[in-house]
């Protein structure tokens, strides 16, 4: 996340003006993002951030976040299925805020969780209406990877071998591609970041 955050004008368009950042644990991490863009506000579109502790203050509506709200603003939402999911107001504001509000408020949307089936299927509306899906390779448990895939068409012998590749690096990662102005053969792909080399892997064929 810190990485993306840090190429935001490069891998973002439009590029936000404000992060904002709802949280239920406080990260060291934090410390250095809100360094990074008051160092860089000057030269990056990214002007602002703030940080909202739902742990205090509980999963919010988006009434509650709107005057919180830039231009255009990146919307993070890091590890909160557990607090939402354990009432049923909580994961009515999870799932508005990242499935309905994010088309109506020009927010760009980052749900961070470590599993997509969480809750017997409360996550699903959030996982068919995302647009990209971002999955760190787990050697434990593939399901969640293997789920999106199947959903895309693609051969689970395929997505393992894929899965085999971008393990091979440390803190190895697929990027599942659906916005429809994506060129059609380079939805799956690793290497993102702007001073990454990029992979696309062609899940028509047989990967080798």
């Amino acid at each position: 996340m810190v990485d993306i955050i840090k190429n935001i004008d490069e891998m973002i368009t439009p590029t936000p003006d404000k992060l904002l950042y709802l949280y239920t644990a406080e990260q060291a991490v934090y410390g250095e993002i809100t360094d990074y863009v008051a160092a860089n506000h000057e030269t990056s579109a990214l002007k602002h951030c703030e940080f909202y502790d739902c742990a205090r203050l509980g999963i919010p509506t988006i009434e509650d976040i709107r005057p919180l709200l830039g231009e255009r603003t990146l919307l993070v939402l890091d590890d909160l299925m557990i607090l939402a999911l354990s009432t049923r107001e909580g994961t009515e504001n999870l799932n508005n805020l990242a499935v309905r509000d994010s088309h109506h408020l020009n927010l760009s949307i980052f749900f961070v969780c470590q599993t997509l089936n969480y809750g017997n299927g409360k996550l699903r509306s959030m996982r068919t209406n995302s647009m990209y899906h971002l999955f760190f390779n787990n050697h434990t448990d593939t399901r969640d990877i293997e789920l999106v895939a199947r959903n895309k068409g693609i051969r689970l012998p395929t997505i393992r071998k894929i899965l085999a590749d971008v393990g091979k690096k440390q803190y190895g990662y697929v990027l599942f591609d659906g916005c429809p102005h994506s060129l059609a053969n380079a939805r799956v792909r690793t290497g993102i970041l702007p001073n990454e080399c990029t992979i696309i892997y062609n899940t028509e064929k047989q990967f080798v």
